[in-house]
């Protein structure tokens, strides 16, 4: 599936100084493809190595017929193709996945102190695929959570975790059982039981009891039902906060999902829409956009977003630039819509305030990059993830496998490469106790949650109050945080809509 944007989409529209690259970029595709098909037509071998005796493809067998697909797209699209071993290196007769990870570049992914930690190239069952987002929500409690190692006076860790919800999604089990952000979750079945073998416990499974204690009260029982199928709508939550003359504009956006039904499903988009022109006709002249859960997802639903907070003068700008493994390369400007009720906000100040996190990453950084040229971007948090790399979906319905292998490299006007990370401006941990003394993970939302808070703040210039520390936390926070739920489904890059689909 090739990646160029479908040319009546006004999320896609190509600049027209690249219209020329786009058709070179096809042609020479549609080229290589029938030139290849050509030549093993003709019984020539389809790569200069002889694969090695018994590995060799196209003996009929289904699995090695989907080894062939993968090879032949990751040939030509993979963004470090040239990475792949030689197909007599390559075990044919493998399982598709083994078979795909074999051919992953170790530039795929992320290094951190010469090991290499994970690929951002992956794939799955095609099965009922829906839209990734950062909870499984065909099956889940309806919570995200950070675990965190216990540890004694002395620091050594005592064996098993307890998990804090960062936030509860609505008609969910956890929502039932009247689960809130801050809670912490301190063992299954009344046992201190969670560990890094089963912590797949809080994610989904049967109706069970939790242990649960809040602030200093005391540890509770609960019941949870089974998981479910939830909603998980990205746009968690918005507002408005009056401070003298500042409007101040606050959105959680916790995936780039354009609607519950995946890329051709724009239901989120449109509501997006909405809630900004909210934010207009309220006169809204500061904004705090709060990115610190969101791992990624489409470029659609991301250049949408970037398009309703772009200043007014530089709306016809470039969003982004993506280049491929042929050196070619095309941009898109930001997609600003003006029918219906959709506007622009005019910030008048030109400045935005981000909240990031670690899991800040991919479309989430795409969005802090394409407005970094035009506004004044003030980064409160973590340094994110530094995933500037955009994968596209590559499916064939004869196989049940789809995979998502990355194949461009994502900059912005001005050619800015985020593979490091964005440094925040104001570093700023909700789980550093010299920093949050408090401890208090208040609701998303509440003017006093403490990142929410920190920008209100600066915006205003009146400094926040602190408050008492609750002695759970004070022994438990000075683990490690080892584990963020989050994490789990945070998309490889930044996810691009296949040719054809107009969205």
């Amino acid at each position: 599936i090739a990646y160029y944007p479908h040319p009546k989409s006004c999320i896609y529209k190509l600049n027209s100084r690249n219209d020329q690259n786009r058709r070179i970029m096809k042609e020479n595709f549609q080229i290589h493809i029938w030139l290849g098909l050509l030549l093993c037509l003709l019984g020539m071998s389809c790569s200069d190595d002889t694969p090695a005796k018994g590995n060799e493809p196209g003996n009929g067998n289904t699995e090695l017929e989907v080894n062939e697909w993968i090879e032949s797209v990751m040939r030509s699209d993979y963004l470090w193709n040239n990475d792949i071993p030689a197909q007599n290196k390559l075990d044919f007769s493998a399982d598709p996945q083994t078979f795909f990870s074999s051919m992953l570049s170790l530039k795929d992914g992320k290094t951190r102190n010469g090991k290499h930690l994970y690929y951002y190239s992956y794939m799955e069952k095609n099965k009922d695929y829906k839209a990734r987002t950062s909870i499984d929500a065909d099956d889940t409690y309806g919570m995200e959570f950070t675990l965190f190692n216990v540890v004694n006076d002395s620091n050594q860790p005592l064996g098993y975790y307890y998990a804090r919800i960062l936030y509860v999604l609505p008609n969910s089990p956890a929502s039932s059982a009247g689960l809130e952000r801050g809670d912490w979750i301190v063992g299954v079945k009344g046992k201190n039981n969670i560990n890094s073998d089963n912590y797949g416990i809080l994610l989904n499974g049967d109706r069970t009891q939790w242990l649960v204690k809040r602030g200093d009260t005391e540890v509770r029982t609960i019941d949870i039902e089974a998981s479910r199928a939830v909603e998980d709508n990205p746009l968690f939550y918005h507002n408005v906060y009056t401070r003298g003359d500042k409007k101040i504009g606050y959105l959680v956006y916790n995936h780039f999902t354009p609607g519950p039904n995946g890329y051709s499903d724009r239901t989120y988009d449109e509501e997006m829409k909405k809630i900004f022109a909210g934010f207009q006709a309220q006169g809204v002249n500061e904004f705090v956009l709060d990115l610190r859960y969101n791992g990624g997802g489409y470029e659609n639903s991301a250049n949408m977003l970037a398009g309703l907070l772009i200043p007014e003068a530089s709306r016809k700008k470039v969003f982004a630039v993506f280049s491929d493994n042929k050196g070619q390369s095309y941009s898109n400007d930001f997609c600003v819509e003006t029918k219906g009720t959709a506007g622009y906000l005019k910030l008048n100040s030109n400045r935005i305030y981000i909240l990031t996190s670690q899991s800040t990453a991919s479309s989430s950084e795409v969005v802090i990059n394409s407005l970094n040229p035009f506004m004044d971007v003030i980064l409160i948090g973590e340094l994110t993830e530094g995933k500037n790399v955009g994968m596209e979906m590559q499916k064939n319905d004869k196989y049940e496998w789809m995979y998502w292998p990355i194949t461009l490299r994502v900059t912005n006007a001005v050619n800015y490469d985020y593979s490091a990370g964005f440094k925040p401006d104001i570093e700023w941990n909700e789980y550093d106790l010299t920093q949050n003394p408090t401890d208090a993970l208040l609701p998303l939302g509440d003017p006093d949650e403490f990142m929410l808070g920190k920008a209100i703040s600066l915006i205003t210039g009146v400094k926040r109050s602190a408050r008492g520390m609750n002695t759970l936390s004070k022994s438990i926070m000075r683990g490690e945080s080892v584990y963020q739920s989050t994490e789990r489904h945070a998309t490889g890059g930044m996810l691009m809509v296949p040719e054809g689909k107009d969205n």
